[in-house]
């Protein structure tokens, strides 16, 4: 009888790749379930449909977030066994209850990202070391995710006035700066 893979430290591992390095496509082949794969779906979902404590456990588990594939690799069974469980009122309370759970945890890391973006941009708005051109910028996407725009009687649509920065000019002046001095 085939048995859910646990999975190795190589799947569960997580690796982060630079920035700069390009995103590669892995293409994904659907492969049809066969006969047996098919039968042993059905022994196994006839296997575990009277067990309560098994059943109660994926609830359990459901609830605090994880996945339905997750909850399955975890008890040892198969997913589409967990899946015929959520014809049941409270496994599918539990699944509402954990995709609840999980989107408050990523909100959670996504506003503590924010703030981390933030931090790091008025410190180079307010580095007075860094490039002008840094600064400025900086500086303008902070006002522009705070929906500060300047306002003026060239507003257009929703009071946003299109603003132009040269961010070349401290280049330019310097030379123009240095040639004057010759």
């Amino acid at each position: 009888m085939d048995e859910v893979d646990e999975p190795t430290d190589l799947q569960t591992e997580e690796t982060t790749a630079p920035a700069s390095q390009p995103l590669h496509v892995v293409p994904t082949v659907v492969v049809p379930v066969g006969e047996d794969e098919a039968v042993a779906m059905l022994a196994d979902q006839s296997r575990f449909a009277g067990d309560e404590e098994l059943k109660g456990t994926a609830i359990r588990l459901l609830e605090a977030g994880y996945t339905v594939n997750v909850v399955a690799a975890r008890l040892k069974i198969r997913p589409t066994t967990v899946w015929t469980w959520t014809t049941d009122a409270v496994v599918q309370s539990a699944v509402k209850a954990g995709q609840a759970r999980r989107k408050a945890v990523l909100g959670e890391g996504l506003e503590s990202a924010a703030e981390t973006a933030l931090s790091a941009l008025v410190d180079v708005a307010g580095d007075i070391g860094a490039p002008h051109k840094d600064r400025i910028k900086a500086s303008e996407v902070i006002l522009d995710r705070c929906g500060i725009t300047p306002a003026g009687s060239g507003a257009g649509e929703g009071g946003t006035v299109a603003v132009s920065i040269d961010l070349d000019f401290d280049e330019r002046l310097a030379r123009i700066v240095a040639g004057s001095k010759s």
